[in-house]
Order: C-alpha cells, then sequence, then structure tokens
C-alpha cells in the first residue's frame, strides 16, 4: 500500500508517522508547499523577534524522515485533486497517481476585505517566509499595528516588540481571546499585556490600511487613525480547500469527514486544520493529533478505539504569561456554577466551572499549576462536589484528586 499526505504541518506528519508504526511496508509520499519542514508553528513570533531562525523551530532533521521511511517532498505543492482518475495534479504541471490520499492541508489567513490591504507593509503570519518578511519589515519601521488580538495576534505583538517596535493591538470583540477567556479572566491578561508597553485598543472597529503605496497606519471607523508602518493582520483563518474544487469530495467549511477521517470519496481522508467534524472545525494541535491518529488507524486497518472528539484546550505562553484555557469558559447552562480565586495585582486567575458535580471548563492565568491534570478532570468528568470552592485554589491537589478517581 502507499499513502500521498498533501500537507507537512502537525496532522500530515504526525499522520505519516504513525502510519508507519502500524504499517512498516507501507510507501508514504508526502508533499509540502514551503520548502522547509515540518515546524512549530506557534514558534513563529519568535522568529518575527529575531530571537529563533527557522531552522531552530524545524521539529525534526531531514534524518528522521529518512530513518522513517517517509518521503517528503518540499516545495512541491499540489494545485488539485482528481478523485475520480485518483491523480494529484501538480503546480509544476506534472500529475501523480494516488492509491489512499489524506488531505491535511491545513489552513490560509483570512484577511478581512477592507481597503489598502495590498499595500506595501501589509502581513499576514502564517508560514516561515512570513515571518522573516515581517522581521525585515519591523527593522525599518518604527511602528507596528496588529490588528486581531487573538492567541497569535498577541504573541506576534509581543514579538514586534522585542524587535523594538511600537506596537498597537486592535481587537474588534469587547475583550482579549473571547473563545478563550471570561470578561475577568480578560482583564487580568490586558493588564499584564498593557504593562509590557503593548498598546491595546479594544472594541474597535477598522476601515482600511492608510497609506499611499506604503502602509502607514491603520483608519478606525470613527475617524481616528492609529500610526504603523507595518500592519498585521492576525484575523483568522480559512481551511485550505481551494484543491477539491471539482474533485467531488464534500466541502462546507473544511472536508467534511466521519470519526474515521473518511470522506464521502473512496480512499480519500482528511485531519487537522482542513477537516470538519460534526458541523466543526477546531483548528488547535489537540484535535490535529486526534484526528491524525484516527486517520492513521483507519488507513492501516487498526480497530482500536478512536478518538472522535476532544474537549478543547490551550495550554501557552502569552507575551511571557501564562494562559491555559480548556471546555466550556462562562456558565450559561442551568446549574452550571464557578469557582474562582484572583489576584490582579499578581496576575493570577483561576477558575472551574462545574455542572452536575463535574467540571465542564476552566481558566488559568499566571500558573501552570495542576492545568495539565485539570485538564484530564474535565475530560474524564471526575466528580468534585466534596471540593467545593477549594477547587479553584492554585494550591489545590488536582493530581491527588485525579489519581484517587482512576
Amino acid at each position: 500500500m502507499k499513502v500521498h499526505i498533501i500537507g507537512n504541518g502537525v496532522a500530515g506528519v504526525t499522520a505519516a508517522r504513525w502510519i508507519r508504526e502500524h504499517d512498516p511496508d507501507c510507501g508514504i509520499e508526502v508533499y509540502a508547499r514551503e520548502p522547509y519542514h515540518y515546524y512549530y508553528r506557534v514558534r513563529l513570533p519568535e522568529v518575527v523577534a529575531g530571537e529563533l531562525e527557522v531552522g531552530d523551530i524545524v521539529a525534526n532533521p531531514p534524518d528522521w524522515y529518512e530513518f522513517h521511511r517517509i518521503n517528503v517532498h518540499l516545495s512541491t505543492p499540489v494545485a488539485s485533486v482528481d478523485a475520480g482518475e485518483k491523480k494529484l495534479a501538480l503546480e509544476d504541471g506534472s500529475s501523480i497517481a494516488y492509491e489512499t490520499l489524506l488531505v491535511a492541508s491545513g489552513a490560509d489567513p483570512f484577511i478581512p476585505p477592507v481597503g489598502g490591504v495590498d499595500k506595501a507593509g501589509v502581513f499576514a503570519l502564517r508560514t516561515a517566509d512570513d515571518a522573516i518578511a515581517i522581521r525585515d519589515r519591523a527593522k525599518q519601521s518604527r511602528r507596528a499595528v496588529v490588528v486581531g488580538g487573538g492567541l497569535l495576534g498577541l504573541e506576534a505583538a509581543r514579538g514586534l516588540m522585542a524587535s523594538g517596535t511600537e506596537v498597537h493591538v486592535l481587537e474588534t470583540a469587547p475583550r482579549l481571546l473571547p473563545r478563550q477567556l471570561d470578561e475577568r479572566g480578560a482583564h487580568v491578561l490586558a493588564t499584564e499585556i498593557e504593562k509590557l508597553g503593548i498598546r491595546l485598543h479594544i472594541g474597535v472597529q477598522m476601515s482600511g490600511v492608510t497609506g499611499d503605496g506604503e502602509a502607514t497606519g491603520v483608519a478606525l471607523d470613527d475617524g481616528t487613525e492609529v500610526p504603523g508602518e507595518l500592519v498585521l493582520f492576525s484575523t483568522g483563518v480559512r481551511c485550505a480547500t481551494g484543491l477539491l474544487e471539482g474533485s467531488g469530495v464534500e466541502v462546507n467549511r473544511g472536508v467534511v469527514v466521519d470519526c474515521d477521517m473518511k470522506t464521502n470519496v473512496p480512499d480519500v481522508y482528511a485531519a487537522g486544520d482542513v477537516a470538519e467534524y460534526e458541523e466543526r472545525v477546531w483548528g488547535i494541535i489537540p484535535v490535529a493529533l486526534a484526528q491524525a491518529d484516527s486517520a492513521a488507524k483507519t488507513i492501516t486497518g487498526d480497530t482500536s478505539e478512536k478518538v472522535c472528539a476532544v474537549t478543547p484546550h490551550n495550554t501557552l505562553r502569552i507575551t511571557g504569561i501564562d494562559v491555559f484555557s480548556a471546555g466550556t469558559v462562562t456558565c450559561e447552562a442551568e446549574g452550571c456554577r464557578e469557582y474562582v480565586e484572583e489576584d490582579v495585582a499578581g496576575c493570577l486567575y483561576r477558575k472551574v466551572l462545574v455542572r452536575g458535580g463535574k467540571p465542564i471548563g476552566a481558566i488559568v492565568i499566571g500558573s501552570r499549576k495542576g492545568v495539565r491534570q485539570l485538564a484530564q478532570m474535565i475530560e474524564h468528568g471526575v466528580d468534585v462536589r466534596k471540593w467545593g470552592d477549594a477547587i479553584a485554589r492554585d494550591d489545590f491537589d488536582y493530581a491527588g484528586v485525579l489519581k484517587a478517581a482512576a
């Protein structure tokens, strides 16, 4: 058997590794758009800052692929898929026949349709080459505007500030990280970010990029302008499904898959940021890993249990501040209770949400204590009724409770 994989990100490379573990004789061909082997995309802001080079964030050396007999075709983007003929058309005009196909093409940055986005000095950060170009522009820019106060936007802002640039962050939502944090947690984080010298503009709407050919800033709907010779859009991504147009593979927001990562077309699978399962595209690493595992098992005929859904969680370090978020972050369902410990001055915020005696979500800012165990407690629905509000204390023994419940 031979498997062709489109994309060498976390889902594609992880699936390739696990396919090799399940099937020592399977041929594995990976097609990569970029000239680099799989690297840690979340560390691109460190490249922007000049703290690391691209080679420093590459996950595996070339001989790792040789050892696992995974043949990676760098700088070889796939233009289209012909599922009927079972062929891949490459952008260089050649075509490749496939037997089994895994689409792990990831996502492309989304830039809103506002005026001036084609000006010099306007960027999105998705690839290593993007990071290099932004770093080079920052060297000749006194000020930068980051549009989008999400995870990547805030880290990019830190990277730009580390390069010596004055940085403004614009966020249209009424708080930072609206999907990961509640209002109080966002306030704690914003307070610390502003202490670093990053200027936050929350709840604002932009109308376009200003400047004549070269970016000079961002115009807001209220008529004011936020100055910046570098404008970085961090306004989300869209599934990279264009190569499947006309292929017959079902696409909604992403490539529609079932728990086995099968599409509606035989021998075509999808995983990672490009995949849509139960009408949802997650776009986070834990889900990409779970989907890579499911795809590898299905492709190799492994009948062991597959993980179809995971509790969404992120453990990050944003502008030097530890931030953990898992599951539900605001109580909306009847019977939900919130337990909170907060110290704004000390940059500490811990909230655990409980419903039916079981934790359903949590936010932890300024600490890493117990977050891995807390995520497992949410995942497995551990009963915490006897602990009451102690569950939100920074010194709570999450590991002990998890061990006792095992």
